[in-house]
């Protein structure tokens, strides 16, 4: 029998016995449980606005349905944003939401600036 005492420990140790690393859980991340639903909002607000004001600029491409279909997704998206946050289903379960929100919020914008770009691109070709 060998001493433990005596036994590499540490970094010395081989990597297989290594102790495992603790996963990063998500619900420890000390930013989502704690703060106030405007941290979210505000940054939501910012970038619906600056959508709306680039779809409104997509209007003098002679496009009117992406246009449209964009507004009123931004819009929609920070109305259900508003909505969550003022349930009382709990801070850590609301800012979860929103934030999955403020993601669908900001990829929906972008697939459709994306869709803007390529039919003005692709109809001038013809």
């Amino acid at each position: 029998m060998t001493d433990k005492r005596f036994q590499a420990h540490g970094p010395e140790q081989m990597p297989d016995r290594q102790p495992v690393p603790a996963t990063a859980d998500p619900s420890a991340d000390p930013n989502l449980p704690a703060g106030a639903p405007s941290r979210w909002l505000v940054p939501a607000g910012v970038l619906a606005a600056v959508a709306t004001v680039l779809y409104v600029i997509a209007f003098q491409t002679g496009q009117v349905l992406l246009p449209i279909l964009g507004i009123v997704w931004v819009v929609a998206l920070w109305v259900t944003m508003f909505l969550a946050s003022r349930g009382t289903s709990g801070i850590h379960r609301s800012t979860r939401r929103l934030a999955t929100l403020m993601i669908v919020l900001a990829a929906g914008a972008v697939l459709i600036f994306v869709g803007i770009y390529l039919v003005a691109t692709l109809g001038s070709m013809s």
